[in-house]
């Protein structure tokens, strides 16, 4: 797998994104959900949520590609 470094708002969290939260790595389980005006709610693929600020900007690591194996 081949993953690209973006800035991104939480508002475009996507599924599968990989990201630092409270000195932990997390993975977003589905894309960031609105919750209120201002807010969206994120789920994480080894259980929990967060609510985060809809314009906070968050470093991602974002799956873009898949790498093929070769055998021989």
């Amino acid at each position: 797998m081949i993953y690209t470094t973006l800035l991104i708002l939480a508002r475009d969290l996507r599924r599968g994104d990989e990201f630092d939260l409270h000195r932990r790595t997390r993975t977003a389980a589905y894309d960031a959900v609105p919750a209120g005006r201002e807010s969206v709610r994120v789920a994480f693929t080894d259980g929990g949520l967060a609510y985060l600020p809809a314009d906070r900007e968050i470093r991602v690591s974002r799956p873009t590609a898949r790498t093929l194996c070769a055998t021989a």
